[in-house]
């Protein structure tokens, strides 16, 4: 074992020039998994299959993640290791080991930087905890805010915010999806939702940057999805919202179906935060009017 982990060692000192001063900052991930191909499936993509799997194991397998595994459900650790798995597994090397009979073999190694296992760790509960809390924190921000804000008391002080339709990453748009934005941050008391973008302060243009989904194996897929909010007026730059997510579902179920919910949740969460930023810009706007000098920040 001990040969093992040497040549290991001599490897990353060769080939990807880390120093030896730097290898306790990085561990080893090496696994074996196995693949049938699906009907009709070429034999590259069950490798592609294959290696996903053997670094997920690879990953799952490590001693660090122990901690987690005792503390998330299954949901949330997965999705935690897929993060990692698509992101920071580095100098990944694979090799087919066994190829017959419709079956793919692989053996898989690389390597991961432990800060960014923290990384991904911290986000992972800081989002779990969000999803608890966010409830009970929206509603007494909302008490707190509704005491202390300075409100506009007439329409002539409320901003204009204008929508566009969700673009899509192949270019193509859907108006649907942009109205699904409308109706979630309509009936604000800081700004009214204008049909002319011409007069709009703030332009929001909804994007699904990303949607991809891979087959985990004959019953299981994932779905990432990447939605972004790209929103001009609060600054001299357009600032981009983004919102990431992961979904594990059967493939019994419907593709379309899964991607239209998690889209909506994903629009909520970005309109969300986008409401916030537009409201306290315009709540300082007001202290500025009412009182000469701003309070909130």
């Amino acid at each position: 074992m001990w040969r093992w982990r040497f040549a290991f060692v001599l490897i990353l000192l060769l080939t990807s020039g880390l120093k030896a001063q730097e290898l306790d900052k990085v561990l080893e991930v090496k696994a074996n998994a196995c693949e049938k191909a699906l009907e009709g499936e070429s034999p590259s993509s069950v490798r592609v299959r294959a290696v996903d799997k053997a670094v997920f194991l690879g990953l799952k397998s490590l001693e660090t993640l122990d901690q987690d595994k005792a503390v998330l459900n299954d949901h949330d650790l997965n999705v935690m290791i897929y993060r990692l798995v698509d992101d920071y597994v580095e100098d990944l090397s694979s090799k087919v080991t066994k190829s017959e009979e419709g079956k793919v073999c692989v053996e898989v190694s690389g390597y991961i930087n432990k800060a960014n296992i923290e990384s991904v760790r911290a986000e992972t509960y800081g989002r779990r905890g969000s999803q608890d809390d966010d409830g009970a924190v929206a509603e007494i921000a909302a008490a707190v805010n509704n005491e202390v804000k300075i409100k506009p008391q007439n329409t002539e002080n409320l901003a204009l915010v204008y929508v566009n339709d969700l673009v899509y990453y192949n270019g193509a748009k859907s108006k649907k999806y942009g109205d699904v934005l409308k109706d979630k941050i309509k009936d604000n008391p800081y700004y009214y939702l204008t049909d002319q973008e011409d007069l709009a302060d703030y332009l929001i243009t909804p994007k699904v940057l990303k949607a991809k989904v891979d087959a985990l194996d004959p019953t299981h897929k994932r779905l990432q999805m990447v939605v972004a909010l790209e929103v001009s007026g609060l600054d001299e730059d357009t600032q981009t919202l983004v919102q990431n997510r992961f979904i594990l579902f059967s493939t019994e179920e419907d593709e379309q179906d899964i991607a239209a919910r998690l889209i909506k949740k994903l629009l909520d969460a970005a309109g969300a935060d986008m409401v916030r930023k537009i409201e306290h810009k315009e709540q300082l706007k007001l202290e500025q009017n009412t009182l000469g000098r701003t309070i909130s920040e």
